[in-house]
């Protein structure tokens, strides 16, 4: 009875057991399959199904960890790969994508810092596509102060916008380039100028001088009033006749805009208060900064330069005109560095020669006793029975030598190394043996250091190159192989290093090769094994003898060919001579110095008058012939509206406005026009700012009854003559007078020229 009822518990265990398994089993086959399904939204992209899949199964089995272990990478892998597409949508400019992907990756982890500040980002991204775009309306309508000031200020939000960094880049540089023309050009009056005055006052030599020219000038209150001026000139250019006039009376000049000029004394408070300062900074692609503010210091007059030699960069704050120099001049001192590529060949060549020739007959011979017993060793018994059978005999053998061995061996190395001038450079090939050195101390201490020393092949070389297509080399050569090994009582190895070098320096043309031969090694050995007496007869002497011939030669073998890859720049006879002025008014000056210029061809024909002074300066007064200029006269510029005086209703007609007698690079203009008369329809550029085939940019805005059009060059460069500029269609809209006008006008020029000349209004009937 106890017995059933055992069995009985037992049974019941197992199942339970059993059961147990079972839904052990099942929930394990519930998870892979949550795993499973997770896996694949994961692989198709339905990264919010996944882990929806992933927290439904933790939910329903809290217990497993490979669930919340899955549900934790992927959250982690889906966050990853919706940011890494944002991220590859943004760059390339898809901000749509960039923002869904974004708003799904908020949606998985709302706390998650790095989507918030990429979504800001993203934001800020747009605001600054839109403030790019007005910037470049802004710079196409030629409104370029407006256009920095909103790139400023844009940048403020997103500095590390590039297109804002770009076009910032692009509107600096032309008007940079604008300011720098501008700055360039000096004064307006280009004209020769010929004067002619003794011991006559300043003050009416500049008064003539504006009455020919134009030129205004101011005076400082410290110039002195009884300044007296004698000076002889004959078709000299006005801006030299002012230097000449400054300069020889202790006073400076500053051209405050093409047609006024402020005098001053020329000393040093003066200067440092009318004196315009510079800053430039250079930064040094091939010289070194310390070395290149040593040669502008040498050679100007300058302040102490700043030398950051972390970037290489060298800045210096001074006058344009010693800024000007330093330019000239360091464009001289950072020139690359000449570099030759060197090619080498060592050749090694080892012969070996062996000949071993003759006879080899025995030369000993033993006799052996034998135990009669056939035992391994003799007692006393066994000598008393000594007899022929109990005698060995032992001969060597004999053998005829017929042997001949020669052997060639070459080691060849071949590198190609490039240098620049006046560096070493070092080839190694070989190993490196160790060397111990033991040292006793006290107390029985033994301490041993490790050294290593190059065996093999070691190549050094230090080039200089030359202006003239030649490198100066000084080589070195050494050649080393391990010999036989020795161990010192203490059981120390050292080892004998058998060295062969060379050294020499040579100067060859580009291309040339130079062969350093002559390291030979040569070891001859002869060696005879002979019979005594019968191996010293002639001829039949070799029939007893064994001779043995033995050679080893070794040959060391260099070749160097130079290639210069860049040799130093020859400087044009502009850069290597430079005219500087004086040395109390340092300034960039043509080749002479200071000359007056020659009047053209085309000004001679019309001699330039001549303002004359007396002895005193009561009677100097000009030359009744005219001015001082002498130049052909040219027409002003000017901007003409034709089109048609009479038109009927319903019909389209042209309005062309055309640029005469103009040298421009651009032109901005208002049209006004009667809109209930006319209807604006289309404009077309002309071919006035195409020449050269050069490209333009065009913009066109009409807003009610006014047309604003716009028109430049994209390269500083002008066009020149007559021609169309825009050709306009118009529809005539009700019988009437109509009237066309053009309002301010706002040319692009490079260089001083007259004002363009505005149309008169155009009436048109409209029947």
């Amino acid at each position: 009875m106890v017995s059933l009822f055992l069995s009985r518990v037992g049974d019941r265990r197992s199942r339970l057991a059993m059961l147990c398994a079972a839904v052990i089993a099942l929930a394990g086959c519930a998870e892979t399959a949550i795993r499973n399904l997770s896996d694949s939204a994961m692989s198709a992209g339905q990264y919010d199904t996944a882990i929806r899949e992933l927290e439904e199964g933790v939910r329903r089995h809290p217990e497993s960890v490979q669930l919340r272990s899955a549900l934790i990478q992927a959250r982690a892998q889906a966050l990853a790969e919706l940011v890494a597409t944002a991220q590859t949508a943004r760059q390339t400019g898809n901000q749509d994508e960039a923002r869904k992907a974004l708003e799904k990756a908020l949606a998985l982890d709302p706390q998650n810092d790095r989507v918030v500040a990429l979504l800001e980002d993203l934001t800020r991204d747009q605001r600054s596509a839109a403030d790019l775009a007005q910037a470049k309306r802004l710079a196409e309508a030629q409104q370029v102060s407006r256009a920095l000031q909103l790139l400023d200020q844009a940048l403020k939000d997103n500095p590390r916008h590039s297109g804002l960094q770009d076009l910032q880049r692009d509107l600096q540089a032309r008007q940079r380039a604008s300011q720098v023309q501008a700055l360039t050009s000096g004064l307006s009056e280009t004209r020769p100028i010929s004067l002619d005055f003794r011991e006559a006052s300043l003050r009416t030599v500049l008064d003539v001088v504006t009455r020919h020219s134009g030129i205004n000038f101011v005076l400082d209150k410290d110039v002195r009033s009884d300044v007296r001026v004698t000076v002889y000139l004959r078709n000299a250019k006005v801006e030299d006749a002012l230097d000449l006039i400054t300069g020889s009376n202790q006073l400076a000049k500053k051209v405050m805009d093409s047609r006024t000029i402020v005098i001053y004394p020329n000393t040093p408070e003066k200067q440092r208060e009318y004196q315009e300062q510079i800053v430039r900074v250079f930064t040094l692609n091939n010289g070194e900064a310390k070395g290149a503010a040593a040669f502008l210091k040498s050679m100007l007059k300058i302040r102490e330069p700043f030398v950051d030699e972390r970037s290489n960069m060298l800045s210096l704050r001074d006058s344009p005109e010693n800024i000007q120099l330093a330019e000239r001049l360091m464009a001289v001192y950072d020139s690359p560095e000449p570099e030759v590529l060197l090619e080498l060949e060592v050749l090694q060549v080892s012969s070996t020669r062996l000949t071993q020739l003759g006879v080899q007959l025995p030369n000993t011979a033993s006799l052996t006793l034998l135990d009669p017993s056939g035992g391994t060793s003799l007692n006393l018994a066994n000598l008393s029975r000594v007899t022929r059978d109990r005698v060995g005999v032992g001969i060597g053998s004999a053998s005829l030598n017929l042997r001949r061995e020669v052997g060639d061996v070459s080691t060849l190395a071949n590198p190609k190394l490039r240098v620049r001038n006046r560096e070493h450079a070092k080839v190694m090939i070989g190993d490196k043996i160790p060397i111990v050195a033991a040292t006793a101390g006290t107390g029985g201490f033994v301490s041993e250091t490790v050294s290593y020393v190059d065996v093999g092949l070691k190549l050094e070389a230090d080039p200089t190159i030359y202006a003239n297509d030649e490198v100066g080399i000084k080589i070195g050569l050494e050649v080393s192989s391990l010999g036989t090994i020795t161990k010192t009582a203490s059981g120390t190895v050292a080892y004998q290093i058998s060295t062969r070098n060379a050294n020499t320096v040579l100067r060859l043309h580009d291309g040339e090769t130079q062969l350093l031969a002559g390291l030979i090694s040569r070891d001859e050995s002869t060696s005879a094994n002979r019979i005594p007496g019968l191996g010293d007869l002639p001829v039949v002497g070799r029939l007893f003898a064994n001779t043995t011939d033995s050679g080893q030669r070794n040959e060391l073998l260099l070749a160097i060919t130079p290639h210069i890859l860049r040799n130093v720049r020859r400087l044009s006879a502009s850069e290597s001579e430079l005219w500087v002025g004086t040395d109390a008014n340092p300034k960039l000056r043509p080749v002479g110095g200071l000359q007056s210029t020659e009047v053209p061809s085309s000004a001679a024909a019309t001699p330039a008058p001549t303002p004359t002074s007396a002895a005193s300066p009561a009677t100097s007064a000009p030359s009744s012939t005219g001015g001082a200029d002498a130049v052909s006269e040219r027409k002003p510029p000017s901007l003409v509206i034709d089109a048609p005086r009479q038109v009927k209703v319903g019909e389209t007609f042209e309005v062309t406005m055309n640029l005469r007698d103009a040298k421009l690079r651009g032109l901005m203009t208002d049209l006004r026009f009667s809109p209930d008369t006319l209807s604006f329809v289309d404009a077309e550029e002309g071919g006035y700012f195409k020449q050269g085939e050069a490209a333009t940019g065009v913009s066109k805005q009409l807003n009610k009854d006014v047309l604003s059009l716009g028109v430049l060059r994209n390269q500083a460069s002008s066009a020149e003559g007559s021609g169309t500029v825009f050709k306009l269609r118009f529809k005539a809209l009700a019988a009437g007078r109509a009237t066309v006008s053009a309002g301010a006008l706002r040319p692009v020029a490079l260089e001083t020229q007259p004002p363009v000349a505005a149309p008169q209004p155009l009436t048109i009937e409209v029947q």
